[in-house]
């Protein structure tokens, strides 16, 4: 990952990657708050830092619509 991002943000960007490669599609929050140890509205607060820094997208009003970049 990059260095302005921070260890949480590296951690769920990175489970966002590997359970999207597990199943096919992209993962729900609370998925990926448990592979991550957060609560679920943490880590919507980082995926949109990460979103604003273009390392994820996201499809507003959609669930399991964040994807990493790769």
């Amino acid at each position: 990952m990059t260095s302005y991002l921070t260890d949480s943000q590296c951690r769920i960007a990175q489970a966002l990657r590997e359970l999207t490669d597990d199943v096919g599609y992209p993962p729900s929050i609370r998925e990926i708050a448990g592979a991550v140890g957060l609560s679920a509205s943490t880590v919507v607060y980082h995926l949109q830092a990460l979103e604003r820094s273009g390392i994820v997208t996201h499809a507003p009003h959609r669930s399991r619509s964040y994807q990493a970049r790769r």
